[in-house]
């Protein structure tokens, strides 16, 4: 009997100590989770900031007009990200203390008009629907809104009352036409993936846009208004100084 109570009592002295040794390994951890936390906080001070994304948008459907001709109701468009000249942002910044920002982006849109009509018979602004802008940035270092201003500058090709839109000079050159004005609102955030003075980053973001283009080729104007939803992904770096 005695020996049953000696191993029972040792077994229970067992289990204590793997209990302690499992509490003692989860403190540790937890430990360790929040030195790498704080060493992989963002900068306590201004940076500089690069990032390159890729990504998608869906358009809103919304009308086109040829003037002179007529208004094509509901153009519907498709973005085919990684079709010919492929969907892009890059962005620099440079950023406060709080983590605000003033930004300079430049977003490559793209339009492939799906449901073309007399007298369109092909239309696409691929090279594309550029949306350079001017960003700021709200405080913080999880989530951050971003609201931006610019212009468009546009490049489109295809077939329209007869003209071909690829060919026209323009003063900017190689097509491109100084084409509306845009303006942003998105809201993103940056994980940090390395350590040091200057580290990469992933960043996540959605964000939707709302511009207005006048594109003239020959006597062809076009009114191409868009409003697009945009999901991107991309990697940066960050420069504490």
């Amino acid at each position: 009997m005695a020996w049953l109570v000696y191993r029972r009592d040792a077994m229970h002295s067992r289990r204590r100590q793997r209990t302690r040794r499992r509490a003692a390994a989860c403190l540790c951890l937890v430990n360790l989770m929040a030195r790498a936390a704080h060493a992989q906080s963002p900068c306590d001070g201004p940076a500089l900031i690069g990032e390159v994304f890729t990504g998608s948008a869906w358009s809103v459907p919304l009308p086109l007009a040829v003037d002179a001709v007529g208004q094509h109701s509901r153009a519907r468009y498709s973005t085919r990200p990684f079709a010919d000249a492929p969907y892009y942002s890059y962005r620099v910044a440079r950023t406060a203390r709080d983590g605000s920002a003033i930004e300079a982006e430049m977003l490559h849109h793209k339009l492939y008009l799906e449901n073309p009509s007399p007298p369109i018979d092909h239309l696409e602004v691929t090279h594309g629907y550029n949306l350079p802008t001017i960003n700021a940035t709200g405080p913080g270092h999880g989530w951050q809104w971003r609201v931006g201003i610019g212009v468009v500058v546009a490049h489109p090709e295809g077939r329209v009352a007869g003209h071909d839109l690829s060919g026209a000079r323009t003063a900017l050159g190689g097509g491109y036409h100084i084409a509306g004005i845009t303006t942003q609102f998105a809201v993103g955030r940056r994980y940090q993936l390395g350590r040091g003075t200057t580290h990469a980053f992933a960043a996540p973001e959605v964000k939707v846009t709302a511009s207005w283009a006048r594109i003239s080729v020959d006597s062809v104007v076009l009114r191409i208004p868009n409003i697009a939803f945009h999901a991107l992904g991309g990697l940066g770096f960050r420069h504490c100084q």
